[in-house]
């Protein structure tokens, strides 16, 4: 075991043997309550028992969907910053990946039938990107709309029906 202070390589983290314990004490104390903590529900493909890994905040683990992106712009790709180690590696990898994705997403679109297409198209068309809050606000705003253009409507067909009734025309001819 090593010693306070000791480090495998330069530049390792060096802490103090107070830190050291405060840290296994951590570790010990976390062992123990660790079998108390929420496990995943989902199903292990090699034996369809239930998966035991710990749940995170909505139940699964990180394997069975626990980490599945959320929020506005989940969709966009993270660019490395300029300054990270690896940048220009990290970058080029990012653009390969996207550029392989984009061509198996056309060899997809090429293979479909003309009704398929027609079917994504609409699809397309009915799920527009953008945060959640923006397609809601839109939402919100085609049913206002909605909303106003039955009561003009309604205010017209009233209005004719108190003209005719002024002018003495019958209203259920």
């Amino acid at each position: 075991m090593r010693g306070a202070g000791k480090h495998k390589r330069p530049g390792g983290w060096r802490g103090s043997s107070a830190q050291i314990a405060v840290a296994r004490a951590a570790i010990i104390k976390w062992n123990r309550t660790r079998h108390l903590q929420p496990k995943c529900g989902a199903a292990r493909k090699r034996d369809y028992e239930p998966c035991q890994n710990l749940a995170m905040a909505n139940g699964r683990c990180h394997k069975h969907g626990g980490k599945t992106p959320k929020g506005d712009n989940w969709h966009r790709p993270v660019w490395p910053h300029r300054d990270a180690p690896g940048a220009n590696a990290k970058l080029n990898r990012k653009l390969n990946d996207l550029q392989r994705a984009a061509a198996k997403r056309q060899k997809r679109l090429k293979r479909m039938s003309s009704e398929e297409r027609a079917a994504h198209d609409q699809w397309q068309k009915a799920h527009r990107p953008g945060s959640a809050k923006a397609r809601a606000r839109a939402k919100r705003e085609r049913q206002d709309a909605k909303a106003v253009r039955a009561l003009v409507l309604q205010s017209e067909q009233e209005a004719a029906i108190a003209a005719a009734i002024r002018n003495g025309e019958g209203v259920f001819a």
